[in-house]
């Protein structure tokens, strides 16, 4: 495969998660406060901060640099990654899997208990 066929390809697979994400618009969650009043759905978006090792925020930060290389993007943000993993999860049971049999491999978290 050329690189100009495979960039083509993952600029094509990169737009189908896009616009997936943006055509399914989220469904509100309904649940009830303390008092037993409905809540008010979240609107705004919520920050997630995630602890990398130095190796591991190299491998992203040079995957995000062969990555944008290769669909001729300025730059590919390691938030758009994860964001990008998040949809394939939910959208394809065997990713969510692979993931299931490394946390179950790892402990599932490196944080001190």
């Amino acid at each position: 495969m050329s690189a100009s066929s495979r960039r083509s390809e993952l600029a094509a697979r990169a737009a189908a998660v896009t616009t997936s994400v943006a055509a399914t618009p989220a469904e509100p969650e309904r649940s009830e406060g303390s008092d037993g009043e409905p809540r008010v759905p979240r609107t705004r978006p919520v920050r997630v901060t995630v602890e990398l090792s130095p190796m591991e925020h190299k491998q992203l930060r040079r995957w995000c640099a062969e990555t944008s290389a290769d669909l001729d993007l300025p730059v590919v943000a390691g938030a758009e990654v994860f964001r990008a993993l998040l949809n394939l999860m939910h959208d394809d049971p065997a990713v969510a899997e692979q993931v299931r049999a490394e946390l179950a491999r790892t402990g599932g978290s490196r944080r001190r208990h």
